[in-house]
């Protein structure tokens, strides 16, 4: 009987230790940055369906069965050795979990990073991986700015419009100098698939969404500014990428202690993507694309380095065009070459730095009775000095900005006349532009949780330039480290080169004023934004009024991000108000990740947004002279909204880290999954007495792989 009771007990208190949780607690961290690690994988080896996901602050929290203490912890993260820890070792204490950054697959670590001396008023800091991971960016550094609420871009492409602003007041920097056309596939007026911009080198990246800030010129109502890496990789980095228009390869080499030469070449045919996806891009006859692409680092010493950029780059598509007066080919070809070199010498409290770049393209577009090239030639040089008291920072420079675009071919006669018989313009125009500016701005640490920024910058008038005078004032409060307040003014100046939407240069002014508001704790963010701003140019005043807000919600294994826009946009000519393009109610836009231990991780992203105003055309008159029909196009107090547009884009992502010196990545993605009719513009037939829509992208399937070793 004893003995029957006795194995009762013991079966019992073995029951009670199997059903005993235990809790594990932990921090991720970045073994060299010592930063935490938010989204890293936490999960027992012989288990995998017991884990976590590391929150906002790299911290964990796992809880676990007693019986589970002679397992084994597996920590995974993109870009980073996989770890392995025994339970016993991490169960009576908070751990701090350290992981090593595997240098054939990403580089996150810096040596002596460069800051933007206005970088505590900039809206978003991205780094490389930030990038990466960011679903809707495709690895593309400009796409991943359109996924932000600030960008209100209405059209599916890499062109960036910032708080109600066109895409040509904003301000595109790589290592502190200008590119002015950082678009792929683009139009005459500029709109692209992509940047040119490659991720793999691209070490952070600044997004002032207004009030650029003026130690860099030439920028009316918003800025991004690109920074490469400056760090030598100790160990060979390569990698292979493969995807339905896409071939690739990257490498990067450690030539000497001081030396480091990476090397890139893409090429995009059309046949696999557009054969698989006919219905989708039934528009699309032809694209292809050859990148080329090299980054040269050179530290002469811990202090001082050198770094070169230069990039080349041959691409054409041809695409079914549909106008009243003309169907056919829309043809383009393009090619273009630019260096940027750069000279930074820092010492304990200060920096010395000289930047140049050269750019050099040829653009010709055919169509219709139109056949246009168009020859670019840019040439920037600047020299900035820094200095860091203990808490006044100042910087100052100058920079010489020169541009120069040749066009020459012949255009329609009449704007509604695009057909080969239609009479034409034969044309040829030479436009320059020479900007000289000085500049200074300081930034003033009034505080641990105040700090106050103000600067300058005036243009030198040497020909027929205009008068240019920026200023703006900064001011960002952090009473503690989950609050963040920054309020910035000031007036700002560009001058722009002629496009399809101007004739000649275009010199604009923007008068803004801007509020931002961030909250930021374990397992939510919180960011909002109220705006408004002047911007006057050809005659003309649009007059933006904004909010945004913007929230993302930790649920392990869950993420959730949503953001609202609203614009009120009005542009006011000579002889009459209308609404602007980015005249929006309501902008929305939403992303829900979901990780799967380190298995797959899946991405929903949804964007709702109103249509955009147009002017209905409501008749017609024949010139029989020219054998064709003149639009009659109805007054702006009568303008209609195209239908809303709303898209859901599905991503799945699979990582492998197959051993030290191997790994793999698999991705795919369904785009307008529910193929939805999203309308981009109206068409009429050849007498405007029938309307019908040009649609966006259907359901469109991509694919690809890389591989990294």
């Amino acid at each position: 009987m004893k003995k029957i009771v006795l194995s009762i007990a013991i079966a019992l208190i073995s029951l009670s230790l199997v059903g005993q949780e235990l809790n594990i607690k932990g921090i991720i961290i970045d073994k060299n940055t010592r930063e935490s690690l938010p989204g890293a994988n936490i999960f027992l080896l012989n288990d995998w369906k017991v884990g976590s996901i590391a929150d906002n602050k790299g911290s964990f929290n796992l809880r676990i069965k007693e019986n589970a203490l002679s397992d084994s912890l597996i920590i995974s993260y993109v870009g980073y050795r996989e770890k392995h820890i025994s339970v016993t070792l991490v169960k009576d204490m908070e751990t701090i979990i350290e992981l090593e950054p595997f240098a054939q697959l990403l580089t996150e670590t810096v040596i002596t990073a460069r800051r933007i001396i206005a970088e505590e008023f900039t809206v978003k800091q991205m780094k490389q991986l930030d990038i990466y991971l960011n679903p809707a960016a495709k690895a593309d550094p400009l796409l991943a700015i359109n996924a932000m609420p600030s960008s209100t871009t209405t059209d599916e492409s890499a062109s960036i419009s910032l708080r109600g602003s066109r895409p040509d007041e904003t301000g595109i920097f790589l290592n502190d100098v200008p590119i002015y056309d950082a678009i792929r596939f683009s139009q005459l007026n500029g709109i692209g698939t992509f940047s040119i911009f490659n991720t793999s080198i691209v070490d952070r990246m600044h997004v002032f969404a207004g009030n650029p800030p003026l130690e860099y010129g030439n920028s009316a109502s918003g800025l991004v500014s690109l920074q490469t890496y400056n760090n030598i990789l100790n160990e060979d980095l390569n990698t292979i990428s493969l995807g339905f228009a896409s071939v690739g390869a990257f490498t990067s080499r450690k030539i000497t202690d001081k030396t480091g030469l990476t090397v890139f070449a893409n090429y995009s045919p059309s046949e696999i993507l557009t054969g698989l996806n006919q219905d989708a891009l039934e528009d699309l006859e032809d694209f292809n694309s050859l990148d080329l692409g090299l980054h040269f680092l050179y530290n002469m010493n811990s202090k001082t380095r050198f770094k070169l950029f230069n990039y080349s780059n041959s691409e054409g598509y041809d695409f079914k065009l549909r106008h009243p007066s003309y169907s056919g080919i829309f043809d383009m070809d393009k090619k273009r070459n630019f260096t940027v070199a750069n000279f930074i010498m820092q010492q304990n409290k200060s920096e010395f730095t000289v930047n140049a770049g050269y750019n050099l393209s040829s653009e010709k577009y055919v169509f219709g009775n139109t056949d246009i090239d168009i020859d670019k030639q840019d040439m920037y040089f600047s020299s900035n000095y820094q200095y860091f008291f203990n808490k006044i920072s100042v910087k100052t420079g100058t920079s010489i900005d020169y541009r120069q675009n040749s066009a020459s071919g012949m255009k329609p006669m009449l704007y509604y006349g695009q057909n080969p018989e239609n009479p034409i313009i034969q044309f040829s125009s030479d436009e320059s532009i020479m900007l000289t500016e000085i500049f200074l701005y300081s930034k003033f640490n009034l505080s641990k949780k105040l700090i106050l920024g103000s600067g300058i910058r005036k243009n030198i008038v040497i020909n027929d330039e205009p008068n240019m005078l920026s200023y703006q004032a900064n001011l960002n409060f952090k009473p503690n480290k989950m609050n963040s307040i920054t309020l910035s003014a000031g007036h700002y100046n560009r001058l722009s080169m002629p496009n399809a939407e101007q004739i000649s240069v275009t010199h604009f002014e923007s008068d803004q004023v801007t509020l931002d508001y961030n909250f930021v704790n374990e397992n939510f963010e919180l960011q909002t934004s109220l705006f408004a701003k002047n911007v006057t140019y050809s005659n003309n005043q649009n007059s933006i009024y904004g909010a945004e807000i913007y929230s993302k919600i930790q649920l392990n294994p869950f993420e959730i991000q949503l953001s609202f826009t609203s614009l009120d946009a009005k542009i006011k000519s000579e002889t009459t108000k209308y609404p602007s393009d980015y005249d929006l109610d309501y902008f929305i836009r939403g992303v829900i990740k979901y990780k799967l231990k380190d298995i797959v991780e899946l991405n929903a992203i949804y964007i709702f947004r109103q249509g955009c105003y147009y002017k209905p055309i409501v008749g017609s008159t024949f010139i029989d002279s020219f054998d064709i029909y003149s639009p009659e196009y109805s007054s702006w107090e009568n303008a209609e909204r195209l239908p809303d547009y709303h898209k859901l884009d599905i991503t799945a992502t699979k990582y492998w880290v197959l051993n030290a010196n191997f790994a793999l990545v698999v991705y795919g993605s369904i785009s307008n999954i529910f193929n939805t009719d999203n309308v981009m513009s109206k068409n009429y037939n050849s007498d405007y007495s029938e309307s019908f829509n040009e649609l966006y992208s259907k359901r469109t399937y991509y694919f690809g792989v890389s591989i990294m070793f």
